[in-house]
């Protein structure tokens, strides 16, 4: 089963909690401070509060711990 991960709404501040295996890009929004974007497909992008590295990071580890070991 898709691990969630915990991730920061920007304008909020509540938990956002994202499926790793639906993303599908991450990169950074041009802004002042610049935003990280999980975009999913081509219709949805969802904005968090992490930075690119950290929100990579994430989605790697929760992809990581799903793959069968063997």
């Amino acid at each position: 089963m898709p691990k969630l991960c915990k991730f920061t709404s920007p304008i909020d501040g509540k938990p956002v909690y994202v499926n790793a295996a639906l993303a599908s890009v991450v990169y950074t929004f041009k802004g002042e401070p610049p935003d990280t974007i999980i975009g999913f497909g081509k219709d949805f992008m969802l904005g968090v509060k992490e930075g690119l590295e950290e929100t990579v990071a994430i989605l790697d580890r929760a992809l990581a711990e799903d793959k069968p070991r063997g």
